[in-house]
Order: structure tokens, then C-alpha cells, then sequence
């Protein structure tokens, strides 16, 4: 929710000082502040008993300088530009280590979670540049490509550019764009370059083409890899790699029904470090798709109910071809929400490619048990009616692992609860339960784990 603030007397009287275009300039101020309680039970799914509680803080402050006039061109268009800024904060509080292992994953994707404030937004936008329908922003930025399958900042923010337009057919649109981060899933040395596009086509529905270069320069092992043992011996660690992503996504919304499903292909080529395996070099050729569907439907004398279904799918790795990658495993795809997995399960956090596998999870990049990879979810959730503001969501989550080298391929099933008090778009109050149960592929012993949560969050 953004705001206009009224600007301080002197500020006025340097604006009338100004260009008369200036005058339409307002700024803009953001804040958001999360705190959330939270409580795990058996982290580690058979090892060791691993409990942790602690509190986990979330601040966010935003200014922006909107509509900074540039110029007019002659068809009357103008030409403005936005400065913002936002700093986040991330934290956490009662926890006898910063953030408890193997949690300590989400928290390395951010540069700072001590409640130390980080930019993660510092940009221009230009709008309507050069007199045409094109939007230009450069520097850190909030972006995601698509469903967030393929690219997401997850909330750290992204150092680059981005240019959108608009096609003069059929509404049409398009935008290009790079940028400079790192890998999250690699040590240092680290570089990585995200380049692509989008189109998007409106019919009915929306369609949307979807495409992602990662130029990655890390040393890091390929998918299929533990990070025990000798990699580099075994053709695991490679030092340079070129992935390639298309996806196709189609939303709708049609009556009752909501649809957003998105298709994508994955390929490319890495360079192992060593001599192995030949020759020298690993391709790489993944698929996935993500459909989510989510149904309305009124109830009588009791207001309006909601029923969804979610089905996930990433291809896993073939063992058996020493020189081909099978796993879809883009290296900045939606994974997180802070200090904690976003994906399908509150405690799971399962995505097409990887989860929170418990003890596995700092010792496999997908955080699945080895000789696992790729995922299958199938999801289904029941939202009734609201009661006096309070809203219950109910979920199900079924998980397998889509290839394994031997075994069972199920990981678990888990139980979502969570009852929402929203006040206005101010403030909002959520009390969660999650029951995972490990399956056999996990835990042989079926273990099982539980997380509680109770969060507020304020808006302004």
C-alpha cells in the first residue's frame, strides 16, 4: 500500500523554484515490519532430534520520487522518470545460533540476516521513453519471469536493466533484460549472468513466452553430485556452464475458475574441471511444469468457499548417463521467502527441483536424499467461507521424487492449517500448524515433523 506524502514547506519552495514541470514530482513512502514465532519439531526426519524455536523478523522501508517530468514529445506524451530506494532487514531473535542448520540455506541466499539493513531496491524507471510505449529501470530491482518458476529475486533484489514495451497489435507486450548476481547454490569464486525476454499475448487468457540465458562462471558440482567424497575425481565438479531455459505460461480467469500453469525445457553444456568424463564436456536437458487451479464457488447463506489443486513435475537425474544432466534445476527459480522455504508446504517447501529434505538438506544441492532427484506434488487445499473475519485454509500435499536409483520414490505427505484475521490491507494475523510425514525414500523409519507458526504483519 503506498501513500503520497505531502512534501515539507521547503521542499515545496524549491519545486516552485524548479522546471513548472517538476511541480507533478510526490513522493512516495513504504513500510512493512513481519514477526513471525515460529517452532520446528524432528528437523533433521531421523537423525538426530533437532528442535528449534525462535523468532524471525522481517522490515522493509521504501521512498520513491515519482513522475520527475523529463520531457514532452510532440504527441503531448510525457516523458517521467522514478528514483526509488527500499531496505529491508532480516533476523531473527531467541536462537542460540544465527539461523539454525539446515535452515541456514534460505539465510545464505541474502546478503545480510543479522537485522541488518540491505538494499534491495535502488533503481530508475523511466517511463514512456523517447515519446514511445517503452519502460526502461536500471540498477536493483524486484523482478520475476513468469510464475517464478524460471527467475525470482525472492525478495533480495537483482542488479541490472530492463526495457518493456508494448506492440501496437492486439495489446501485445514484450520486455528484455540482464542482470549480475551470483549463484546461491556455489561457493566463491561466483558469477552469474541472467539475460533473456518475455511476450506476452492476450487472448481469452493470457499467453506468455518466456526465455532465460545463465552464463555462470562458479565452481560448483552438477546436480547428481554429493558433496562428500572426491567430485572433481568422479566428473562432478564443473567450472563454467551455459544454461538455457523456454517456458511457455498460460493464466486465466474465467468465471469461478482461476488457471495458471506454466511448461518449461530446460538445456545446455558445462565444463568439468577435470579430466572426466569424457569428452570434457556435460549437456544438460531438464523439462517442468507447474499447474495451479483454483475454484469459487458460493455457498448458501454462507458466503464464498474456495477449492484449489496444485501439480508440480521437474525431471530428475539419470545416473546412468555420465555426461548428460537430466535434473531442471534453474539457479534462481522461487524458492524462498525470507528465512524460510516458499514452495508447496509450509514445512516441506517443495518446488519442481528442490525442497527441505531435513538432514539431507545441506548435503545434496536439491536437498532430497541422494540417489533422489527431480520432484512430483500434488496438492489439494479447501478454503470455506469466512467466519466473523477469521479464514481457514486446509491443505494436502503428497511428494515423490520423479527418479531415484533405488527404493521406494515417496519422501512424505504433509498437513497445512492456518487460520487468517486480515484487518483492512493494514494488518494481518496467521496461526499455522504443518504435519509432514517422512516416507519411505526419506526416512525408513517414517518419522515424522511438525512446525507451528503465529505471525503478524502491518502495512502502511
Amino acid at each position: 500500500m503506498r501513500r503520497p506524502l505531502a512534501l515539507a514547506p521547503a521542499a515545496c519552495l524549491a519545486l516552485a523554484l524548479a522546471a513548472p514541470s517538476a511541480r507533478a514530482a510526490s513522493l512516495d513512502v513504504t513500510a512493512s515490519y513481519g514477526m513471525k514465532a515460529l517452532s520446528y519439531e524432528n528437523l533433521n526426519l531421523g537423525g538426530a532430534r533437532d528442535n528449534h524455536a525462535y523468532l524471525t523478523n522481517d522490515a522493509r522501508l521504501g521512498v520513491a520520487v515519482r513522475k520527475i517530468a523529463l520531457e514532452e514529445s510532440r504527441g503531448g506524451e510525457e516523458t517521467t522518470m522514478d528514483v526509488g530506494l527500499r531496505l529491508r532487514a532480516l533476523g531473527v531473535s531467541g536462537s542460540s545460533v544465527a539461523i539454525a542448520s539446515p535452515l541456514d540455506r534460505a539465510a545464505a541466499y541474502y546478503p545480510r540476516t543479522d537485522l541488518t539493513p540491505f538494499l534491495e531496491n535502488a533503481y530508475l524507471r523511466v517511463d514512456r521513453l523517447w515519446g514511445l510505449p517503452l519502460t526502461a529501470v536500471l540498477g536493483r530491482q524486484t523482478f520475476r519471469l513468469g510464475s517464478g518458476l524460471l527467475l525470482d529475486d525472492d525478495g533480495a533484489g537483482l542488479t541490472g536493466a530492463l526495457l518493456r514495451g508494448e506492440l501496437p497489435w492486439a495489446g501485445m507486450k514484450v520486455q528484455a533484460f540482464v542482470f549480475q548476481d551470483k549463484n546461491p547454490q556455489a561457493s566463491a569464486p561466483n558469477s552469474l549472468t541472467l539475460f533473456g525476454a518475455s511476450f506476452d499475448l492476450p487472448t481469452e487468457g493470457t499467453w506468455q513466452l518466456n526465455q532465460l540465458f545463465e552464463r555462470d562462471a562458479s565452481n560448483q558440482l552438477v546436480y547428481g553430485c554429493t558433496y562428500a567424497g572426491d567430485p572433481e575425481a568422479a566428473g562432478c565438479r564443473v567450472s563454467k556452464a551455459l544454461r538455457s531455459f523456454s517456458s511457455l505460461r498460460y493464466q486465466i480467469s474465467y468465471g469461478p475458475l482461476v488457471f495458471d500453469g506454466e511448461a518449461a525445457l530446460e538445456k545446455g553444456v558445462a565444463t568439468p574441471t577435470g579430466a572426466t568424463p569424457a569428452p570434457n564436456h556435460i549437456t544438460y536437458n531438464g523439462n517442468a511444469q507447474v499447474v495451479r487451479m483454483k475454484w469459487k464457488q458460493g455457498l448458501y447463506h454462507a458466503g464464498q468457499g474456495i477449492a484449489r489443486v496444485s501439480v508440480a513435475r521437474g525431471t530428475g537425474d539419470d545416473t546412468g548417463t555420465a555426461t548428460r544432466d537430466e535434473a531442471f534445476y534453474p539457479s534462481h527459480g522461487h524458492r524462498y521467502d525470507g528465512l524460510e522455504r516458499a514452495g508447496f508446504g509450509d514445512f516441506y517447501g517443495a518446488t519442481a527441483y528442490d525442497a527441505y529434505g531435513g538432514n539431507y538438506s545441506t548435503s545434496t544441492k536439491s536437498g532430497l536424499p541422494a540417489g533422489a532427484s527431480g520432484l512430483v506434488v500434488v496438492g489439494a487445499g479447501y478454503t470455506p467461507p469466512a467466519y466473523r473475519g477469521f479464514t481457514l485454509d486446509l491443505d494436502y500435499f503428497l511428494y515423490q521424487a520423479e527418479r531415484i536409483a533405488t527404493g521406494p520414490k515417496t519422501l512424505g505427505m504433509e498437513w497445512d492449517v492456518h487460520l487468517r484475521y486480515p484487518i483492512r490491507d493494514s494488518l494481518s494475523l496467521n496461526a499455522g500448524m504443518a504435519y509432514f510425514k517422512s516416507g519411505v525414500s526419506t526416512d525408513p523409519g517414517k518419522s515424522v515433523a511438525r512446525k507451528y507458526s503465529f505471525e503478524a504483519v502491518g502495512r502502511f
